[in-house]
């Protein structure tokens, strides 16, 4: 006799009991339920005008559906999240488990059974929902860094510049180009962390504006390298700030240094190096999964949390859809000063 024989022959009060077993004292983790994750009727907004003056209007194939009185359009609880329109939910509800664990497509595929394709539009839907945790304001001494990463158009079918015929081209272009974007990494001493890209090539006074400089106030300490970028900005801005050149001095005062934002930089190059490359177009969102896993460390149920957030971001398909449109932008201001 196996084991789904044994449990099958359980009572309702012996099956509560083994899952309690399961998830309490032996500690295995809980298995996701996505309509145990949805919200309240009370908390429920309209995803169209973000109005809360709605109403029941029935159920469509066992969900609860609601009509706002203000825009008169109908809707459920997974309208215009990253869940709307996806068939396969049990299969989702699997996948949010192993995003915990940082698979890639190809090994999550073949655990779920489902194309290849499929589970990537569904990491891009999930990490388009996780935008919110990327970038809170900052409070104290806000220790900041410019990462610059490779160009890459994996998966394209047409090159925006001449192919390289051998790796040695790329490595030929020393420093900062035009085959690399920057990504501007920030965090304060409460581990709240802020990584957006920035623009191709070199970072400028602008580009720190949009990323950075919507989670910093005058009230903060900025710590950086000497990036004369950087130093520009921060004196635009009037904020007290300290530049250290790596091989002189590494601390100033006790407490003003970049130990913190080098560290989170390197455990990020380590985490991405699984994923053997990353096109340029969906670096963005791969910050969001990082941040993620950053802040649930000490959270038990990570997929449980992943999927209140997922549900609970009701711009997520919206942002999924741009990924192209925000791409285009990001080549289009290399051309330009911005």
């Amino acid at each position: 006799m196996d084991l789904k024989q044994l449990i099958e022959k359980l009572c309702t009060d012996e099956r509560k009991e083994l899952l309690h077993l399961l998830q309490v004292e032996l500690n295995v983790p809980k298995f996701v339920n996505i309509h145990s994750a949805t919200h309240k009727d009370e908390s429920v907004r309209c995803p169209h005008c973000i109005s809360r003056d709605i109403y029941g209007h029935g159920s469509y194939k066992g969900r609860r559906r609601y009509r706002c009185k203000s825009c008169k359009k109908s809707f459920n609880d997974f309208t215009n999240t990253a869940v709307s329109g996806i068939k396969k939910t049990e299969k989702f509800e699997e996948y949010l488990n192993l995003m915990i664990e940082s698979l890639t497509i190809r090994k999550a595929s073949a655990c779920l059974g489902v194309n290849m394709k499929t589970v990537f539009d569904w990491r891009h839907k999930i990490l388009s929902s996780l935008s919110a945790l990327n970038g809170e304001a900052f409070s104290g001494i806000v220790e900041c860094d410019d990462r610059q990463i490779d160009m890459s158009e994996k998966g394209s079918r047409k090159l925006t510049r001449k192919p390289y015929e051998r790796h040695s081209d790329r490595t030929a272009k020393k420093g900062i180009s035009n085959d690399k974007v920057s990504l501007p990494v920030a965090t304060d001493r409460k581990g709240n962390p802020a990584m957006q890209m920035a623009k191709v090539g070199r970072m400028d006074v602008k580009s720190m504006e949009r990323t950075i400089g919507k989670y910093t106030g005058r009230q903060h300490v900025l710590c950086w390298d000497s990036h004369p970028s950087l130093v520009a900005w921060a004196s635009e801005r009037q904020l007290e700030h300290h530049a250290f050149v790596a091989s002189k001095q590494h601390v100033k005062d006790r407490c003003y240094h970049i130990q913190h934002v080098n560290s989170m930089d390197n455990q990020y190059e380590r985490w991405m190096k699984r994923f053997v490359g990353v096109a340029t177009k969906y670096l963005p969102n791969y910050p969001n999964w990082f941040i993620f896993l950053e802040k649930m460390k000490q959270s038990s149920p990570k997929a449980m949390d992943m999927a209140k957030i997922v549900l609970s971001n009701i711009s997520a398909l919206m942002d999924y859809r741009a990924i192209e449109r925000l791409y285009q932008n990001l080549l289009i201001q290399q051309y330009f000063k911005t």
